[in-house]
């Protein structure tokens, strides 16, 4: 049977190899605790016992190197969770495949978090108006070379330049995508164009 610090290099080194959470045993957290503190216990009693002797020093060099894998675990874990949150929180998916019981209630605390601040701090960045895309155009010259529709009443019309979430407008969702014309809040629309998400397009007036 793979004793647990075999199991946490295993580990340490699927998680180093996916963006994504590693798929991990669901008692994880509770076992690689349990297994720390039993490694602590042995090296403390071997020190205790024998100060000078080759025994003990083994035993804590082994609990400090295990703790350290596990701790790189769990950090890893925990950005990669902090950046799905993120992303969820200002319109992403909300996906966390294989998170554990305890990842998931940390990842719903943060969403929620990163949304009320979000809201309380920049409630300029709610969108006010309703937009929608239109239809792509090809090849992407064509965006200036021929004619456009024209944006609606205190709209402006840009051209997105890469994909991304969807964003929530006010009567629906505008999914980003490459190449789409939108027209857009100015709030809105100036926000993705800082971004470099999309590129405004001027429409001379006829």
């Amino acid at each position: 049977m793979t004793d647990h610090y075999t199991k946490l290099l295993e580990w340490r080194r699927a998680e180093g190899s996916t963006r994504g959470l590693a798929k991990l045993p669901q008692d994880f957290y509770p076992a690689t605790e349990a297994y720390l503190a039993e490694a602590r216990r042995t090296f403390e009693s071997e020190l205790r016992s024998n100060p000078a002797g080759k025994k003990g020093e083994v035993a804590r060099q082994t609990y400090g190197r295990a703790a350290q894998i596990a701790r790189d675990i769990l950090e890893a874990r925990m950005m990669k969770i902090l950046n799905l949150a993120f992303q969820a929180s200002v319109g992403g998916a909300r996906e966390l495949t294989n998170s554990l019981a305890e990842e998931r209630e940390l990842y719903d605390h943060l969403v929620t978090t990163l949304r009320g601040h979000r809201t309380a701090v920049a409630p300029f960045l709610e969108p006010t108006a309703s937009a929608a895309p239109l239809p792509a155009m090809e090849p992407p010259r064509a965006v200036v070379a021929a004619p456009a529709a024209p944006a609606g009443p205190g709209h402006v019309l840009v051209r997105i330049l890469q994909d991304g979430p969807p964003i929530e407008v006010e009567g629906g969702t505008v999914d980003l995508r490459k190449e789409d014309l939108v027209s857009l809040p100015p709030e809105v629309a100036r926000l993705l164009v800082q971004a470099k998400v999309a590129a405004r397009v001027d429409v001379p007036e006829r």
